[in-house]
């Protein structure tokens, strides 16, 4: 620190006192007020280490358990969005087959309870041949083709944007993350020789 000024108002508490000025703020201070004004700095300063090796344990987790990273939890969120659009589409079409095909059920049950009277009938009378038997197997075929498959209803699979597709975009040109990664590194040591020049030169003399 250089000699005080000439008597000036101090920035904190406002009193006209010999000062110092702080290069980082621009605000001039009096000996009590910058002492605090330094160990505010310091708590600052302090508290961004802080934050850094908070951010170091995070990187760490990342490291160890790459389904905590932002980006994959991202597309954890989507499998999840999706699997849970299907299941609700699914029980909507489930829920009107089940409500159509108990009746359609029951009047197959009618059919058939037909046809078994028509053939104690014929059993009991004794009287019928070849044409009668071919005639109660494609009754009975038909019966059997419709309980799976019900006339005029189908399962039709169509081309829908209910589910948004989702792609991974990565800085796969070499050209450009070789340019990214100098800017990187640049801004880094610009950061790092504003700080240290920041902290020797917070309060100089004029």
């Amino acid at each position: 620190m250089s000699t005080p000024t000439v008597r000036k108002q101090c920035f904190v508490c406002k009193k006209a006192a010999r000062t110092f000025n702080c290069e980082g703020c621009s605000q001039n201070f009096c000996a009590d007020c910058l002492t605090k004004h330094l160990q505010e700095l310091k708590k600052n300063l302090t508290s961004i280490d802080s934050e850094g090796v908070q951010f170091r344990q995070k990187i760490n987790e990342q490291k160890k358990e790459p389904k905590k990273r932002y980006l994959i939890q991202q597309i954890d969120d989507w499998e999840e969005t999706s699997i849970s659009t299907i299941k609700q589409t699914a029980q909507h079409c489930r829920q009107r087959l089940i409500n159509y095909t108990t009746k359609f059920i029951s009047n197959i049950e009618t059919k058939l309870n037909d046809l078994t009277k028509q053939i104690k009938q014929l059993t009991q009378e004794n009287q019928f041949n070849e044409i009668d038997l071919d005639e109660l197997k494609d009754r009975l075929k038909l019966l059997k083709d419709q309980l799976d498959k019900p006339p005029h209803v189908q399962i039709q699979q169509q081309p829908s944007t209910f589910i948004n597709k989702i792609a991974t975009i990565l800085p796969i040109d070499r050209g450009s993350f070789f340019s990214f990664f100098c800017f990187f590194l640049n801004l880094n040591f610009q950061f790092r020789y504003k700080m240290e020049s920041k902290w020797s030169n917070c309060c100089r003399r004029k």
